[in-house]
């Protein structure tokens, strides 16, 4: 596909000198597979990221970092005014009748205290704006190219489009060598879940925490992240998909949870909490259905994260509406307990939101306060993007962050794997490990070793 010289004439007419940054967007003629864009023969080596919506509706590739919002606190506040400059000092052009679709994608740390060694690559508050970004929306497919205005060569686009054209030839994948694969501090993990479980029984003060745990696999090669995601996308799972690259390393969720989305002056959120393991039978499910549905202890879970959603929104909501009994999330392993959440916005600043519902109890606990502090006091290791919000910003200040569970941290040949579950006072530490071992299922399908 050639860039029409009438189109490149339209694009040079639209440009505006006063402006610090230029944003063409084209609609592809043709269906690139945007997994396949994560090649490093495009030449952005550990500066990609990939977002899939729950529903698919959304896809998108960003390929290259034009621009690094990067801090070493959390600072929402920061990254937002950020976003608002950038977009004052950008010339936007489009040629179609749609929205420009060019996102600030990022994220921030689950709490100040994730930013160790192996965290290194990413900040405390990270976003990036990509310089190049193939979007699919509704079943069409559009190119972003974005560029600092003294460096804009129109010419760029046209080179993009033909790696597109021939990106799109499918590479068998290898099956994966594993040289080690174990749980990290298990039996610390199972010791730490009976001490908890005693202090909740002995006081109040602590009703619910969330504790994560990890496993580490090494692989005799580097870890094929392009691999990865087609597998998981290959599983079907009623799931969002993300990969966020920063340096040597690469962050991929597989979350079914959502933590918020903004539109037009809504807020759209979720509890899911409390969880059941899905079986082959359909009868039998009907039965575990009925019994998630029952089960006080699930029940109790879920009724701590609807109340502190609400809680949470209600400084900067009106109008909120919910549903007063939860229903059922069918994922491909799991149910869930699931009630939606929506509600009219008095603020348009979408981190902020973020800030506010940031951790839900469904990763954190409640009291909110008192189980963020047990975490960083007495959970091993530090979680980083495992639980926290990652998503991205459009230019109408609209945007979708989810809680990144299911996840896995990858640099080189090692993937560490991230789970958890809810802690309540009458969990048992056994059983509370083997619900996080399902939990690890989604990355270790991904990795190609289960």
């Amino acid at each position: 596909m050639a860039l029409r010289t009438d189109l490149k004439q339209q694009i040079i007419s639209e440009i505006d000198g006063n402006k610090n940054y230029i944003s063409v967007e084209i609609e592809l003629q043709y269906q690139p597979d945007l997994i396949h864009l994560l090649r490093e023969e495009i030449n952005y080596t550990g500066q990609h990221f990939y977002y899939k919506s729950k529903d698919s509706k959304l896809e998108m590739c960003g390929i290259g970092y034009l621009l690094e919002a990067r801090y070493s606190h959390l600072e929402h506040d920061d990254i937002y005014e950020y976003w608002q400059n950038i977009k004052e000092q950008l010339n936007t052009i489009k040629l179609h009748d749609e929205k420009h679709h060019l996102k600030f994608f990022g994220g921030f740390q689950f709490s100040e205290h994730s930013l160790t060694n192996e965290w290194k690559d990413y900040g405390m508050s990270h976003f990036v704006l990509p310089k190049y970004l193939v979007t699919k929306e509704n079943g069409h497919y559009y190119l972003t190219y974005t560029d600092h205005s003294n460096k804009f060569d129109i010419d760029n686009i046209q080179e993009v489009i033909n790696i597109l054209e021939t990106e799109n030839e499918k590479i068998e994948s290898s099956e994966p060598v594993v040289v080690e694969n174990k749980d990290i501090q298990s039996e610390e993990w199972k010791a730490l879940v009976t001490k908890v479980v005693s202090q909740m029984n002995q006081s109040v003060a602590l009703q619910k925490v969330v504790l994560s745990r990890r496993r580490q696999i090494e692989f005799e090669d580097r870890v094929n992240v392009e691999d990865a995601l087609q597998r998981s996308l290959d599983s079907n799972e009623s799931s969002y998909l993300l990969l966020f690259e920063s340096g040597k390393s690469q962050f991929i969720s597989q979350t079914p949870e959502q933590l918020c989305q903004i539109e037009d002056g809504k807020l759209y959120t979720n509890a899911i909490a409390g969880t059941i393991l899905r079986t082959e039978d359909e009868t039998k499910n009907d039965e575990l259905k009925d019994e998630l549905l029952n089960d006080s202890k699930n029940q109790f879970e879920h009724r701590y994260v609807v109340d502190s959603i609400i809680h949470d929104i209600q400084s900067f909501t009106k109008h909120i509406e919910y549903d007063k009994k939860p229903t059922i999330l069918t994922n491909k392993h799991l149910y869930h307990l699931y009630t939606k959440i929506q509600a009219d916005l008095l603020s348009e600043n979408v981190l902020e939101i973020v800030n506010q519902l940031h951790p839900t109890p469904a990763l954190g606990g409640f009291p909110k306060v008192e189980a963020i502090k047990f975490i960083e006091h007495e959970e091993f290791g530090t979680r980083g993007f495992y639980g926290a919000p990652l998503g991205y910003i459009d230019l109408e200040n609209n945007g979708e962050f989810v809680v990144s569970i299911r996840s896995m941290l990858v640099n080189n040949h090692t993937a560490t794997l991230y789970s958890g579950c809810g802690i309540v006072k009458d969990s048992e530490a056994i059983s509370e490990f083997e619900e996080t071992d399902l939990k690890f299922k989604p990355m270790l399908k991904a990795l190609g070793v289960m």
